[in-house]
């Protein structure tokens, strides 16, 4: 085996390092002797086996970012180019599964690794990491980076597999790199391997890492928040006693998902959560604040926010985009492409002097679905706030009332939706922290220009994910770099607090605490949970989640594992809705229309992705997901 059949095609986005190391042996070497052969070399191999990771912002081809009613593409991209829009119309199937990350992603003739792959690859370094001999540290030196180095082989295991459970439920467990014809476990058996492995890695990874350049790497208090994830992911309705996967049983006749919920599961979750949090905690991580000097100033599009209501906009508007700040317990560290960048797509045209033909395209944007989920200045759903001083219907929220500029929708909501969402005549920022006002009416300066051009559809944009430091102003246009953020202290506090609902029906103090902080953080006290418990309370924490976590490829992933997405993505309710695009004036802009995006569909059997056919006919113990 050369060293060029092993690491074939992993330069493409390699997560730590150049591809410099792959030139370390000459053509027609034996491979693995060379890659082994010092600890320069054995580490090099290692960061191929980080390079399987999910692309997070190629937003076109990857589950979770462009796949939920959150985010809107201009529905005149063809599905060729843009695998996202042809994965919301429901069209995967068995020998077309589109986003496949059991088999490696294939989209607009682009094919990624597989996670199986990136397993393997794993494997191969544990089976060869002995081979190595420290030609530039001691021996002592060196059994102590091998032992972390072995950490994080054990850490990718356990994650690919994770992923993998995600998307397909009950999965094929690998112990070895070598091929076979293995069946799948079942869920529960999935997720206590899993777990097993991320507890070995635990062991021997770092508690932290405190270098520049090994931000990315795995460690301790990474594997527990992701450990507690898998948790809670066992413990969701998808997954805990799901009648819905009665025929999914393997060729014994076992059920591979289980037909009877368990409750203590979710203490389990809640247990993991919480023992993740703490180590966090620990290890000085925090929710982010922001603390340096406002860096929009006093433009007159912002001056109606309180100081109060200022910091706490700050707060969440900067939170994914300061990197690395102190909240952040683990990011993907690729470089943002150009031509699958959400910057790119995200950022609205005729901004500054920019002119409206090239980058930015501006087609990628906010739903009116995402739009109404937040709550009010009060903390509470807007229909559910006695204060809201209009009626929660599409008449009343469409409603320009005198002496505003924008609709009712867009007034006295909480930090939260100004922070992710960009409507018109709000405020907008880039181009080195410049505010802009937003003009989202057809034929304005950031609206509609003619049909079946690049513009946003729903006329609403997204903020949250767009560094205000990048520039588009006459022939400059650029985009801020950032490190994607994959799980942060929020997403922790949350499922703790989840977990404490549907486990004991109400939450304890430090679930209290948790979800306290958060809503603090975006300037909100904990009035909505006041006296609330059993479903109410579950349904009131999920809506938290989905709120602080919108435009964080996590819509997808929890409304399947809550076995909410046929409901929530359903075209007549909310499924992909915006505003009128083609409206010049308020009565006919705001107007809830539902989009001629190819139809949302998503039905009982897309909660889990199907297997391709060709795993299938090839392994006589590998059984498909229901309905495929």
């Amino acid at each position: 085996m050369k060293i060029q059949k092993i690491l074939s095609g992993l330069c493409i986005g390699l997560l730590l390092t150049a591809c410099d190391f792959l030139d370390i042996v000459p053509d027609d070497t034996p491979a693995l002797s060379d890659a082994f052969k010092n600890e320069n070399t054995a580490e090099g191999f290692l960061h191929t086996c980080y390079s399987f990771q999910y692309d997070y912002f190629d937003f076109r081809g990857t589950p979770g970012l462009a796949t939920s009613n959150e985010l809107v593409c201009a529905y005149h991209w063809t599905s060729e180019w843009f695998g996202c829009v042809e994965f919301n119309s429901g069209v995967y199937s068995s020998s077309n599964p589109l986003m496949n990350p059991w088999g490696g992603f294939t989209y607009y003739n682009y094919t990624s690794p597989s996670l199986y792959q990136g397993i393997r690859q794993c494997y191969i370094f544990l089976n060869h990491i002995d081979e190595a001999k420290p030609s530039a540290v001691d021996a002592t030196t060196y059994e102590t980076l091998k032992q972390q180095w072995i950490g994080e082989a054990k850490f990718l295991i356990a994650y690919y597999h994770q992923l993998l459970l995600q998307c397909y439920g009950p999965i094929v467990f690998i112990e070895n790199e070598t091929e076979g014809k293995y069946p799948r476990l079942s869920l529960d058996e999935s997720v206590n391997k899993i777990v097993a492995t991320y507890n070995e890695a635990i062991a021997l990874l770092p508690a932290t890492r405190t270098q520049k350049s090994e931000y990315g790497r795995a460690s301790k208090t990474i594997a527990m928040a992701l450990k507690a994830k898998l948790l809670l992911y066992a413990a969701s309705p998808l997954f805990n006693g799901n009648t819905d996967y009665a025929l999914l049983q393997d060729k014994e006749g076992n059920h591979l998902i289980s037909q009877t919920p368990d409750k203590s599961k979710w203490e389990r979750a809640m247990l993991a959560a919480d023992s993740a949090i703490v180590f966090a905690r620990n290890q000085g991580f925090d929710l982010y604040t922001f603390d340096k000097p406002d860096p929009f100033g006093e433009d007159p599009a912002v001056k109606h926010y309180t100081e109060d209501f200022r910091q706490a906009y700050l707060n969440c508007r900067m939170v994914l985009v300061d990197d690395w700040n102190k909240e952040i317990i683990w990011a993907s560290t690729r470089s943002e492409g150009s031509g699958n960048s959400p910057q790119r797509h995200g950022v609205i045209k005729g901004i500054d002097t920019r002119p409206l033909n090239g980058d930015p395209v501006g087609g990628l944007g906010a739903s009116l679905t995402a739009a109404k989920i937040f709550h009010t200045k009060n903390g509470l759903p807007p229909e559910e706030d006695p204060n809201l001083g209009y009626t929660w219907d599409a008449t009343g929220r469409m409603t320009v009332p005198s002496g505003a500029e924008t609709c009712n929708l867009h007034l006295n909501r909480e930090a939260r939706f100004y922070a992710a969402i960009g409507f018109d005549r709000g405020p907008y920022e880039f181009n080195q922290d410049s505010t802009y006002q937003l003009k989202m009416k057809a034929g304005e300066k950031n609206g509609m220009v003619a049909k079946g051009t690049d513009h946003l559809y729903s006329a609403y944009a997204v903020k949250k994910i767009i560094d205000p430091d990048g520039m588009a102003r006459g022939s400059q246009w650029s985009y801020q770099q950032y490190c994607y953020p994959l799980i942060r202290l929020a997403d922790l506090y949350l499922q703790y607090a989840e977990a404490c609902a549907e486990f004991t029906g109400s939450l304890d103090a430090k679930a209290q605490e948790y979800l306290g902080k958060v809503r603090a953080r975006a300037g909100l006290t904990m009035n909505y949970f006041t006296g609330k418990s059993g479903d109410a309370l579950v349904q009131a924490v999920r809506r938290e989640r989905m709120i602080e976590l919108a435009f964080e490829s996590q819509w997808y992933f929890d409304l399947r594992r809550w076995k909410m997405a046929e409901e929530w993505f359903a075209n007549d309710k909310n499924g992909m809705w915006g505003l009128n695009d083609e409206g010049t004036t308020n009565a006919t802009f705001y107007q809830e229309t539902q989009l001629p995006v190819q139809p949302f569909v998503f039905t009982k059997k897309n909660y889990l992705l199907p297997i391709h056919v060709t795993y299938v006919n090839a392994n006589e113990n590998l059984v498909q997901n229901t309905g495929y």
